[in-house]
């Protein structure tokens, strides 16, 4: 059993590198269904169901700092990304649609949790916000509204498993919708002009230039240099009275980012890749304390769960019958909020590769709204309750 703060981490990186190796280089169904992010999620708790650390003082402190250090590089690096020039490029339609998306998932979670409150527990104003963030941005919002809420890793076993595995399962519904495309269509009265237009401006919106080592010691040294000065300008900003010093730390590096994107430093190659192995460490220790025996204990949270995609995938559908947007870009705008990036590429995929681009893009959108999401319904849900 591992009881030091540095095999502890070793072991986590090292998982983190096997699932994602061996995603590619033995792809499969497995992975399409389950990116390994998710799986990495899943196989830390299972180590850690299975008694593989024990969370000693020392472990505990180690891990907390890797954490609380990372989020703020990782958001910086994705930051770096957010030029707003590009994101316009998307058309009015679809941002319309995006934003639709993710107001949808912030009233379910606040219908959901508001009807079944009592019966999920006095946590959920918070835990509920914090998956809220996960489900309108992606992963690293859902780490960095959990750090900046201080909501325990046991207040959040539940919801966590809630997340993995409602999200699984929404993104084979929504690949597995495809065959019905057609009747789905009629519903929505889809009408495609314009759409061309969009993907042609969006097609060089991509690099597929590798990073060399100049490019990566300059983003891996600026994005911990970010994450340090963003935690001491939060703990100034803090003693103020107003936030704590996470959420600060958090809007300090994604504004940093933001402020770099338009710059020669958001051109250059390095921060995606980067960011993507702290995303993955981040994941791995969020779920580095959470058993999995806990899923019988959680039916209510699993309900819940399908209740907020059910709302939700009804009032986006609602909505693209406004925008007159056809089903593969509904399902596109739904898991550019449910999922990530990658989800958001696979379903994309699974319709035309032509639409890769713009869930790349709407992808990118939300995770710039994310955290402020989280933030907004926590707030909500707490002055309801």
């Amino acid at each position: 059993m591992i009881t030091t703060g540095f095999a502890f981490i070793a072991v986590i990186c090292s998982l983190c590198g096997v699932l994602v190796w061996i995603e590619q280089q033995y792809p499969s169904v497995l992975f399409r269904w389950f990116p390994s992010v998710v799986l990495v999620m899943f196989g830390s708790m299972t180590m850690y169901t299975l008694g593989f650390w024990d969370m000693t003082s020392e472990v505990q402190n180690t891990r907390s700092q890797v954490r609380d250090n990372l989020i703020p590089a990782m958001l910086f690096l994705m930051a770096i990304k957010f030029d707003l020039r590009v994101i316009s490029k998307l058309g009015a339609r679809l941002v319309a649609l995006l934003l639709g998306s993710t107001a949808s998932v912030m009233l379910a979670f606040i219908v959901v949790q508001q009807f079944m409150g009592q019966a999920l527990g006095d946590e959920t104003p918070l835990t509920f916000g914090v998956m809220s963030a996960g489900w309108t941005g992606g992963t690293q919002n859902f780490v960095a509204v959990k750090e900046a809420l201080h909501v325990s890793d046991a207040a959040m076993s539940y919801t966590l498993l809630m997340g993995a595995l409602c999200y699984s399962v929404w993104l084979v519904v929504l690949i597995a919708l495809k065959p019905f495309k057609s009747r789905f269509n009629d519903f929505l009265k889809a009408d495609n002009i314009g759409l061309d237009k969009v993907l042609d401006e969006l097609k060089d919106t991509s690099t597929t230039v590798n990073p060399d080592f100049q490019a990566l010691m300059l983003m891996f040294g600026l994005s911990l240099g970010v994450a340090s000065l963003s935690h001491s300008l939060g703990g100034l900003a803090s003693s103020l009275g107003f936030l704590n010093s996470m959420v600060w730390a958090i809007v300090v590096a994604s504004l940093a980012g933001m402020i770099l994107a338009p710059t020669k430093l958001g051109k250059m190659c390095g921060s995606y890749e980067l960011s993507s192995m702290m995303l993955y460490i981040i994941v791995a220790l969020i779920g580095a304390e959470v058993n999995l025996m806990a899923i019988t204990q959680a039916p209510g949270y699993i309900l819940a769960g399908f209740m907020i995609l059910a709302i939700h995938g009804a009032l986006v559908l609602l909505l693209g019958r406004l925008l007159k947007l056809n089903l593969h870009i509904c399902c596109i705008a739904s898991i550019a909020n449910i999922g990530s990036a990658s989800s958001a590429t696979v379903v994309a995929a699974a319709y035309d590769k032509n639409l890769v681009p713009i869930a790349i893009i709407m992808s990118l959108l939300g995770s710039m709204l994310g955290s402020f999401v989280g933030l907004m319904v926590s707030e909500i849900l707490v002055g309801l309750s």
